[in-house]
């Protein structure tokens, strides 16, 4: 499945030569070149990475990321500028921005962070999953050996999320070990 790229850009130049990189790359695209038009872009659809320029007609890039952050937190996020300085890249990843790129860029570097930004999601995506199979397997082979207490403690959660776990999944301690 294609990764899917919402780029926010009033260059049409520029934003031209991005999409025929991106698409290039096998990546789905869609433009916006305002910050309302990414945010009803964004409202309206599922995104896996999104890259804005610092300087829109309407706003900057970093009100942008505050309204995706609002509907995304975990969206990651690359700014685009030809107006660099520090202080707009100390804003930028302090407003969420997970990379900062210098216009003009030459493609691989700019490849080589859209790829940094979508695998570090990746990354994020499967670990909560692993943990929660980790989890899942504990509680099966050792429920019935185990105190409540002790299992929470193994597993390093407390009793509650524990008790919530087991029951989602629908796991059922043994009748001799209830007492």
């Amino acid at each position: 499945m294609k990764a899917r790229v919402l780029l926010i850009d009033d260059d049409a130049g520029l934003s031209e030569v991005i999409l025929l990189l991106l698409e290039r790359e096998d990546y789905a695209v869609e433009h916006a070149a305002t910050v309302k038009a990414s945010l009803q872009r964004v409202a309206a659809a599922h995104f896996d990475l999104a890259i804005t320029d610092l300087k829109l007609p309407d706003g900057t890039g970093l009100d942008a990321i505050a309204g995706i952050r609002a509907r995304h937190p975990t969206l990651p996020i690359i700014v685009i500028t030809s107006y660099s300085s520090m202080e707009s890249a100390i804003g930028a990843l302090r407003a969420g921005a997970v990379d900062y790129v210098i216009k003009p860029f030459k493609n691989d570097e700019f490849l080589a962070a859209v790829a940094r930004a979508l695998n570090a999601r990746r990354v994020v995506r499967a670990q909560p999953l692993a943990i929660e199979a980790h989890i899942r397997d504990v509680v099966e082979r050792f429920q019935d050996s185990y105190s409540e207490k002790e299992l929470a403690r193994l597993l390093g959660i407390g009793r509650k999320a524990l008790w919530m776990r087991r029951r989602q999944w629908g796991l059922k301690r043994s009748r001799r070990n209830l007492t």
